[in-house]
């Protein structure tokens, strides 16, 4: 973030499979995303974009999946302070914004429905059957 503010963000259920699955399959370590360099973690996903957009001739930048997030949560019927809040966008100017206090949980209702709309528009559903089951 910048000025080194700290950020908290609510985890929608395909955030928190996506990651665990993530960590099941990664080196052992404190951080889901380890890096080489001095920190220990991933600084920088310039590489693993630049080899999705060699992978579907579409490039892509951290703001153009910011913008696709914004505007899809735009959709979402959900309140515009808390769409600020999920992409980190300041509230600093906006004085009804200061007055607005959004807890964690719902937060994280707004994370879920923008996560169930993106979902439903990439075809994602639970498996059919019961041979798949859930990583643990």
């Amino acid at each position: 973030m910048k000025g080194k503010r700290a950020l908290d963000l609510p985890m929608s259920d395909v955030v928190h499979e996506l990651l665990g699955t993530r960590r099941a399959i990664g080196r052992e370590g404190p951080f889901v995303f380890p890096g080489y360099g001095k920190s220990g973690h991933c600084e920088s996903f310039q590489y693993a974009l630049s080899q999705m957009g060699k992978a579907t001739g579409i490039e892509l930048s951290p703001h153009d999946l910011r913008r696709t997030y914004a505007s899809l949560a735009a959709t979402c019927e959900i309140p515009p302070i808390a769409l600020k809040m999920l992409i980190a966008h300041s509230t600093g100017t906006d004085v009804t914004a200061g007055y607005t206090i959004l807890s964690q949980e719902q937060l994280r209702q707004a994370a879920q429905r923008v996560a169930d709309r993106m979902k439903q528009l990439c075809g994602i559903g639970a498996p059919p059957g019961d041979n798949v089951r859930r990583l643990a």
